[in-house]
């Protein structure tokens, strides 16, 4: 007798298609990459550079993709169990360092304003760093080109809480009616589904989970001409 909770559902089954289109299509240009630089058709050191840097971005791409599975499978991602000290900073930077390369290419700089102080909370520095990428990368294929993101982070006084501001604009504008749904495990917005016919819905529903465990919030705002916020709330852990 077939146990029917243990059969796939159509959610399950277009999550899985998704994920596989998404690594597939990325793992191709690579292939595609290292080809031509094996046979020498790409002429020019800069050249040769250039597409071996995207070539990695590539990578990281299904780095991401294959981590966020991970994650949903697990609960975790295989993360150790003890948290540690996270200089915002120093994990906002590592995690836009990801997208320069896709960045360059449609004129989009991930830019962190405040430098200098250096802020901390507790916690898995791999988790907050996933965050922090599926956001980027949120931006990096739904975003306007030539305008930044920009990126705050600072100890809010009122509360003691670690807040990241992440600001920036999309192509198309977001529904007001989808911004109660993103988070929501398989969801896309219309805006998203106009420049990208296909995806997981995997990115955002892992962010509010992460943030959510972590005993913190994710807040998102739509504003006039594409302006999108994110805004993360975490506790510091002291």
């Amino acid at each position: 007798m077939t146990d029917k909770t243990s059969e796939p559902t159509n959610l399950d089954l277009t999550l899985l298609a998704n994920f596989v289109h998404q690594v597939v299509n990325p793992l191709n240009g690579v292939a595609g990459t290292l080809d031509n630089l094996a046979d020498n058709i790409i002429e020019g050191e800069d050249r040769r550079l250039q597409r071996l840097n995207a070539a990695r971005a590539q990578l990281e791409q299904c780095i991401t993709l294959v981590r966020n599975l991970a994650f949903l499978a697990q609960g975790s991602g295989g993360v150790a169990d003890h948290r540690r000290k996270i200089v915002l900073p120093q994990v906002i930077i590592e995690s836009a360092m990801f997208f320069q390369e896709d960045g360059k290419s449609k004129e989009i700089e991930i830019n962190l304003l405040d430098r200098v102080t250096q802020n901390t909370i507790k916690g898995h520095p791999e988790l907050i760093r996933q965050v922090l990428m599926n956001i980027f990368d949120n931006f990096i294929k739904y975003g306007k080109r030539s305008l930044p993101v920009e990126v705050n982070q600072r100890i809010q006084r009122s509360t003691g809480m670690a807040l990241i501001e992440i600001t920036g604009h999309s192509a198309y504008p977001v529904d007001q009616e989808d911004l109660q749904q993103i988070g929501t495990l398989g969801f896309r917005g219309k805006n998203a589904k106009k420049l990208v016919a296909s995806g997981s819905g995997l990115g955002m529903y892992i962010c509010r989970k992460i943030i959510g465990d972590a005993g913190g919030s994710l807040h998102i705002e739509a504003g006039a001409q594409g302006k999108v916020l994110f805004l993360i709330k975490l506790p510091t852990g002291d």
